[in-house]
């Protein structure tokens, strides 16, 4: 393989550490570069002269049978129609700096409960671009909507969205389409979605502390969270007392807060302070079932298993 060819297989290696927190050990097999991607061995390949996406998808899973490996493309740029065709055929590609299409790595980080070691290291979604997903996933569909009509359903500026947006279109979960009079998002699959998506959402939860009555907290500012709603998505039985979700920036919270109303430490009421409102997303007055699984998502609690995670998502959509 060309020099070229190696330094963006370097480049590739550097964007993944930075940016999803995987390490990437490369190792020259007879002038193909193999490399293991957090545990999985791939065959990393340069390319350079692209043909279509449908015929690069082809030959791509041809290797992989012929070989037994993974192919991961590494590229140095891509164009919208051959990236939509790769990521329809599930083919993994890198573009350095600029995105990732790894299916496989949400679904390995998932079962090892992603490493709170590689978590630090991680970039996230911001509040924003979450909210777009999980409404996306959840609520209502926002594919094929132009962004400014979009921003009108939450308390976002046209800016914010787009800047989600582009988010969004780093982590290959949607593209992002349209001229001057109307930028509009085109989504995946949903469940490839939550298999790109996973590896930059984060635990909504800002703060935890606790208070000793709700009676401050008007009813319509906070959400059931914690164990009642997860026995009420999952099967798992409600062992502790109650616990709301609230937004942390909310007027209210933010005076009960610097007035001292809440105990950092202990209290009859557990309160989570949210990055975003969770009214956005809520359920039946409960927070809803895909940022309760998140809220787990770096806890050691033991009874959160795989088997309730996964049970949690199904409440959410059918992604699992």
């Amino acid at each position: 393989m060309k020099r070229k060819g190696f330094k963006l297989i370097e480049m590739a290696v550097e964007y993944l550490h930075a940016v999803f927190g995987v390490t990437c050990a490369i190792q020259n097999n007879a002038g193909q570069p193999e490399g293991i991607i957090d545990t999985e061995k791939c065959l990393l390949m340069a390319v350079g002269e692209m043909p279509d996406g449908s015929t690069l998808a082809k030959r791509v899973g041809d290797i992989c049978n012929l070989t037994g490996r993974r192919v991961v493309l590494v590229l140095e740029n891509i164009d919208t129609v051959r990236r939509r065709a790769l990521i329809a055929g599930r083919t993994c590609f890198v573009v350095p700096g600029k995105q990732a299409y790894l299916p496989f790595l949400g679904a390995l980080l998932t079962e090892r409960g992603l490493d709170k070691a590689v978590t630090n290291e991680k970039h996230f979604f911001s509040p924003a671009a979450q909210v777009l997903l999980l409404t996306h996933l959840q609520k209502e569909p926002l594919d094929g909507m132009i962004i400014s009509e979009i921003a009108k359903k939450f308390p976002y500026s046209v800016k914010t969205v787009s800047s989600a947006a582009k988010e969004l279109e780093l982590a290959g979960d949607c593209t992002l389409e349209g001229d001057n009079s109307g930028k509009y998002l085109h989504f995946i699959g949903k469940e490839e979605i939550w298999d790109m998506a996973y590896p930059w959402l984060a635990s909504p939860v800002q703060e935890v502390l606790y208070c000793d009555s709700m009676e401050q907290i008007p009813q319509t500012l906070r959400f059931v969270t914690y164990d009642k709603a997860l026995a009420e998505y999952t099967f798992m039985a409600d062992f502790s007392g109650e616990a709301f979700a609230v937004f942390k920036n909310d007027d209210t919270i933010k005076r009960l807060k610097s007035s001292g109303t809440f105990n950092p430490v202990e209290g009859k009421y557990r309160v989570k302070l949210l990055k975003y409102n969770p009214a956005l997303l809520a359920k039946d007055g409960m927070v809803d079932a895909l940022s309760l699984a998140l809220c787990y998502k770096d806890s050691d609690d033991e009874r959160v298993t795989p088997t309730v995670w996964h049970t949690c998502l199904t409440a959410a959509s059918g992604l699992r």
